[in-house]
Protein backbone atom coordinates (compact mmCIF):
# COMPACT_ATOMS: atom_id res chain seq x y z
CA UNK A 1 0.00 0.00 0.00
CA UNK A 2 1.07 3.52 -1.01
CA UNK A 3 2.33 6.06 1.80
CA UNK A 4 0.13 8.80 1.04
CA UNK A 5 0.59 11.82 2.52
CA UNK A 6 -1.99 14.37 3.48
CA UNK A 7 -1.08 18.13 2.75
CA UNK A 8 -2.43 20.44 5.16
CA UNK A 9 -4.01 23.28 3.43
CA UNK A 10 -2.51 27.33 4.53
CA UNK A 11 -3.85 28.41 7.61
CA UNK A 12 -5.23 31.69 7.63
CA UNK A 13 -4.13 33.99 9.37
CA UNK A 14 -6.42 36.21 11.38
CA UNK A 15 -7.24 39.96 10.06
CA UNK A 16 -5.37 41.57 13.04
CA UNK A 17 -2.02 39.79 12.35
CA UNK A 18 -1.83 40.35 8.13
CA UNK A 19 0.85 42.23 7.44
CA UNK A 20 0.12 45.93 5.46
CA UNK A 21 2.78 46.17 2.54
CA UNK A 22 4.07 50.03 2.47
CA UNK A 23 5.44 50.66 -0.59
CA UNK A 24 9.44 52.07 -0.04
CA UNK A 25 10.10 55.60 -0.08
CA UNK A 26 11.97 55.97 -2.86
CA UNK A 27 15.89 57.09 -2.60
CA UNK A 28 17.19 60.25 -2.64
CA UNK A 29 19.20 59.58 -5.70
CA UNK A 30 16.08 57.81 -7.62
CA UNK A 31 14.08 60.94 -6.52
CA UNK A 32 16.82 63.13 -7.90
CA UNK A 33 17.21 61.24 -11.18
CA UNK A 34 13.28 62.23 -12.00
CA UNK A 35 13.43 65.68 -11.93
CA UNK A 36 12.56 66.33 -15.53
CA UNK A 37 16.49 67.73 -16.70
CA UNK A 38 14.82 70.76 -18.23
CA UNK A 39 13.80 71.63 -14.29
CA UNK A 40 17.68 71.15 -13.55
CA UNK A 41 18.41 73.64 -16.77
CA UNK A 42 15.91 76.28 -15.57
CA UNK A 43 16.96 76.02 -12.53
CA UNK A 44 20.92 76.43 -13.41
CA UNK A 45 19.33 79.25 -15.84
CA UNK A 46 17.99 81.62 -12.63
CA UNK A 47 21.52 80.95 -10.59
CA UNK A 48 23.16 82.65 -14.20
CA UNK A 49 19.86 85.31 -14.60
CA UNK A 50 20.84 86.30 -11.03
CA UNK A 51 24.46 86.69 -11.29
CA UNK A 52 24.39 88.57 -14.85
CA UNK A 53 21.68 90.76 -13.44
CA UNK A 54 23.51 91.89 -10.35
CA UNK A 55 26.71 92.79 -12.81
CA UNK A 56 24.39 94.46 -15.17
CA UNK A 57 22.84 96.69 -12.67
CA UNK A 58 26.23 97.47 -10.86
CA UNK A 59 28.11 98.19 -14.05
CA UNK A 60 25.72 100.46 -15.90
CA UNK A 61 24.95 102.27 -13.04
CA UNK A 62 28.81 102.59 -11.85
CA UNK A 63 28.80 101.34 -9.32
CA UNK A 64 32.03 99.26 -7.30
CA UNK A 65 31.25 95.74 -7.50
CA UNK A 66 30.98 94.09 -4.23
CA UNK A 67 34.01 91.85 -4.53
CA UNK A 68 37.15 90.76 -2.46
CA UNK A 69 40.56 92.42 -4.24
CA UNK A 70 43.65 91.00 -3.79
CA UNK A 71 47.01 89.57 -6.17
CA UNK A 72 44.53 87.26 -8.20
CA UNK A 73 40.54 89.03 -7.68
CA UNK A 74 39.67 92.36 -8.64
CA UNK A 75 35.96 92.68 -10.24
CA UNK A 76 36.22 96.17 -10.36
CA UNK A 77 39.37 95.93 -12.53
CA UNK A 78 37.87 93.35 -15.10
CA UNK A 79 34.67 95.25 -15.02
CA UNK A 80 36.33 98.25 -16.54
CA UNK A 81 38.40 96.78 -18.72
CA UNK A 82 38.11 97.25 -22.36
CA UNK A 83 37.55 93.33 -22.94
CA UNK A 84 33.92 93.43 -20.88
CA UNK A 85 32.46 96.14 -23.29
CA UNK A 86 33.07 94.16 -26.44
CA UNK A 87 32.07 96.52 -29.76
CA UNK A 88 32.34 99.50 -27.65
CA UNK A 89 28.79 98.41 -26.37
CA UNK A 90 26.96 97.25 -22.85
CA UNK A 91 29.04 95.16 -20.52
CA UNK A 92 29.12 91.50 -21.05
CA UNK A 93 27.00 90.67 -18.28
CA UNK A 94 23.82 92.58 -20.61
CA UNK A 95 24.39 89.60 -22.95
CA UNK A 96 24.87 87.28 -19.96
CA UNK A 97 21.09 88.75 -18.70
CA UNK A 98 20.13 88.25 -22.46
CA UNK A 99 21.34 84.80 -22.78
CA UNK A 100 20.18 83.57 -19.17
CA UNK A 101 16.86 84.73 -20.05
CA UNK A 102 16.42 83.27 -23.21
CA UNK A 103 17.74 79.91 -21.91
CA UNK A 104 15.19 79.40 -18.90
CA UNK A 105 12.52 80.51 -21.54
CA UNK A 106 14.09 77.04 -23.56
CA UNK A 107 14.25 75.11 -20.25
CA UNK A 108 10.53 75.62 -19.47
CA UNK A 109 8.75 75.53 -22.67
CA UNK A 110 11.27 72.25 -23.17
CA UNK A 111 10.47 71.02 -19.82
CA UNK A 112 6.07 71.73 -20.65
CA UNK A 113 6.19 70.29 -23.92
CA UNK A 114 9.00 67.61 -24.13
CA UNK A 115 9.74 69.32 -28.28
CA UNK A 116 13.11 67.82 -28.67
CA UNK A 117 14.17 71.18 -30.92
CA UNK A 118 13.84 73.15 -27.92
CA UNK A 119 16.47 71.21 -26.36
CA UNK A 120 18.58 71.29 -29.33
CA UNK A 121 18.23 75.14 -29.05
CA UNK A 122 19.43 75.61 -25.78
CA UNK A 123 22.12 73.18 -26.17
CA UNK A 124 22.90 75.39 -29.18
CA UNK A 125 22.84 78.54 -27.39
CA UNK A 126 24.52 77.37 -24.32
CA UNK A 127 27.85 76.11 -26.55
CA UNK A 128 27.70 79.25 -27.99
CA UNK A 129 27.98 80.93 -24.48
CA UNK A 130 31.00 78.78 -23.45
CA UNK A 131 32.77 79.67 -26.49
CA UNK A 132 32.52 82.86 -25.28
CA UNK A 133 33.04 82.17 -21.67
CA UNK A 134 36.35 80.28 -23.03
CA UNK A 135 37.26 84.04 -24.86
CA UNK A 136 36.73 86.18 -21.70
CA UNK A 137 38.58 83.38 -19.56
CA UNK A 138 41.46 83.91 -21.99
CA UNK A 139 41.17 87.95 -21.03
CA UNK A 140 41.10 87.56 -17.45
CA UNK A 141 44.30 85.44 -17.74
CA UNK A 142 46.37 87.16 -19.89
CA UNK A 143 45.18 90.42 -21.19
CA UNK A 144 44.03 91.67 -17.80
CA UNK A 145 45.67 89.33 -15.39
CA UNK A 146 43.12 89.73 -13.14
CA UNK A 147 39.54 87.55 -12.32
CA UNK A 148 36.30 88.05 -11.30
CA UNK A 149 34.97 86.03 -9.08
CA UNK A 150 31.18 86.81 -10.23
CA UNK A 151 32.58 86.06 -13.49
CA UNK A 152 34.08 83.39 -12.86
CA UNK A 153 30.66 82.17 -10.91
CA UNK A 154 28.36 82.75 -13.81
CA UNK A 155 30.96 81.00 -16.28
CA UNK A 156 30.69 77.95 -13.77
CA UNK A 157 26.70 77.87 -14.15
CA UNK A 158 27.23 78.52 -18.26
CA UNK A 159 29.35 75.38 -18.22
CA UNK A 160 27.09 73.20 -16.46
CA UNK A 161 24.09 74.51 -18.35
CA UNK A 162 26.01 73.34 -21.16
CA UNK A 163 27.15 70.44 -19.50
CA UNK A 164 23.15 69.26 -18.67
CA UNK A 165 22.05 69.56 -21.94
CA UNK A 166 24.91 67.74 -23.69
CA UNK A 167 24.52 64.87 -21.35
CA UNK A 168 20.64 65.16 -22.17
CA UNK A 169 21.19 65.61 -26.07
CA UNK A 170 23.44 62.56 -25.81
CA UNK A 171 21.18 60.58 -24.17
CA UNK A 172 17.49 61.50 -25.73
CA UNK A 173 17.06 59.82 -29.12
CA UNK A 174 16.28 61.73 -31.80
CA UNK A 175 12.63 61.84 -32.79
CA UNK A 176 12.88 62.44 -36.68
CA UNK A 177 15.38 58.76 -36.23
CA UNK A 178 12.68 56.68 -34.74
CA UNK A 179 10.72 54.58 -37.42
CA UNK A 180 7.04 55.62 -37.62
CA UNK A 181 5.83 52.36 -36.27
CA UNK A 182 7.80 52.40 -32.99
CA UNK A 183 6.45 56.47 -32.26
CA UNK A 184 3.03 54.26 -30.85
Amino acid sequence: MANKTKIAAPKKLPAASQAVIVPAKPSLWRRIRSIHPGLVLATLDLIGLGIASYLSIEELQNHPLICAKNAIFDCNAVAQSSYSRPFNGPPVAVYGVLLSVTLFALAIAWWRTNNYKLLLLHYGLSLVGVIFECWFQFAQLVLIKKFCIWCESYGISLVLRFVVALWVYLHTPNPNSIPVDELD
